[in-house]
């Protein structure tokens, strides 16, 4: 049986990447906050289940009554090392097309390049409201959040290793 799902499309993957990349103030992001922050994206329900900081807990908890819109994780900590190809073709293509610089995803950040977004895109984000609070959540006040070190993004979400981090 085959069944789709917008996780591993990659068009689909390339709107969220740029979603996004768009909607943080410096118009970047480390490698593996896109990648947590993705995950929450698909599966906002699964921010119930980080120990996020104080000022976003009724928002977390807000987005965790909501479900999944497409399906739930079996393990999201698994299913997070499943992405890691499709976010990794996904960059590689927006890079490719002029919109990330190349030379900074082979450092691990996605930084936005200076090429317009083309006028369809922008209007599929601003018809996109039902997600405007979690894009705003995910982009600005997450990525806020340092991924690494006792209480990073990687610890307070328990989705990727970050014991054997450098300090």
């Amino acid at each position: 049986m085959l069944v789709y799902h917008p996780a591993f499309d990659l068009s689909h993957g390339m709107f969220r990447m740029l979603r996004l990349i768009e909607a943080n103030p410096e118009r970047q992001m480390k490698w593996d906050t896109f990648r947590i922050l993705d995950l929450y994206y698909l599966f906002p329900h699964l921010l119930e289940t980080a120990r996020l900081p104080r000022s976003m807990t009724k928002r977390k908890r807000d987005f965790g009554r909501l479900g999944s819109k497409y399906t739930r994780v079996p393990t999201p900590r698994m299913f997070i090392q499943q992405l890691r190809g499709i976010h990794e073709s996904t960059a590689r293509s927006l890079a490719a097309k002029g919109f990330l610089v190349p030379a900074e995803f082979d450092e691990g950040v996605l930084v936005r390049t200076g090429r317009e977004i083309p006028p369809e895109l922008l209007r599929m984000f601003a018809d996109a409201v039902e997600d405007a609070p979690l894009v705003q959540m995910l982009a600005v006040d997450m990525a806020a959040i340092p991924l690494t070190g006792e209480d990073g993004l990687k610890d307070r979400t328990g989705l990727l290793e970050h014991r054997y981090d450098a300090a």
